[in-house]
């Protein structure tokens, strides 16, 4: 009996047959790479996909907070910005000067009758001067509370005064609580103001009139205002520059 050929001339037989045929000889099986290293690759590209997948979500969340630092500072700027330079583009020009400062003197405060019946109260605050001239169309009034700054008496009271009668009228109803009356420096009564209707002229008188130095402010009040903590400030602007100035009641 004749014994069988070793297996490697078996595989080279097998090659050499496939090179007369033509075909692609088959891989031996000992090309194949080994369970271990396909496990190995297969760990190696999901630990690249998990770090890429990290470098994304790192990049994701800079973002992120450059955006919310960008709004942050965008609302400071906007809160911090003064009111005229945002209002530069639409004819406003510059930037304001120095407050218009007015100065009050000592407060007075008397009982007033009415015309119509009842007592007033009136308090004369005295306009001593102010840095630049002031007209009434410049300014509102406020009476407010020097704790809180709440204001003092939203309703819409009558301002009836005649040239020499700060209460010409009934008093203020304890709602409304007070009207001002400006008085000229030779102690004649020109205007009156409510929160209401602002700056009105008596007997026909103009609304809108410069505010003399020595000129007084008499608030007319349902009841004395005089050291309750309450005092007067006014409120607008000259041109762009504001108004300051207040006193204690």
């Amino acid at each position: 009996m004749t014994a069988s050929p070793p297996p490697a001339s078996d595989a080279a037989g097998a090659r050499a047959a496939a090179q007369v045929s033509g075909r692609r000889p088959e891989p031996s099986p000992a090309a194949a790479p080994p369970v271990a290293a396909r496990a190995a690759g297969g760990r190696a590209r999901a630990f690249r996909r998990a770090e890429t997948e990290r470098r994304r979500g790192r990049r994701e969340r800079y973002a992120d907070v450059v955006l919310v630092a960008v709004a942050v500072v965008a609302a400071v700027l906007i809160v911090t910005t003064p009111p005229n330079s945002l209002l530069s583009g639409n004819g406003s020009s510059g930037s304001p000067g120095p407050p218009v400062r007015v100065n009050f003197g000592s407060v007075s405060v008397s009982a007033v009758p009415c015309a119509a019946g009842g007592t007033a109260y009136a308090e004369r605050i005295p306009w001593t001067n102010a840095s630049r001239s002031v007209t009434t169309t410049d300014i509102d009034l406020e009476v407010y509370a020097i704790f809180d700054g709440d204001n003092i008496g939203r309703g819409n009271p009558v301002a009836n005064a005649t040239p020499t009668n700060v209460c010409a009228g009934s008093p203020p109803d304890p709602t409304a609580l007070w009207y001002v009356v400006l008085q000229a420096p030779n102690g004649t009564n020109v205007l009156t103001y409510t929160i209401a209707d602002s700056w009105a002229g008596i007997a026909g008188g103009p609304s809108e009139l410069a505010i003399a130095n020595d000129s007084t402010l008499v608030l007319v009040s349902n009841s004395s205002l005089a050291g309750t903590g309450r005092g007067l400030k006014l409120v607008g602007f000259v041109g762009e520059d504001t108004v300051e100035g207040a006193v204690v009641l």
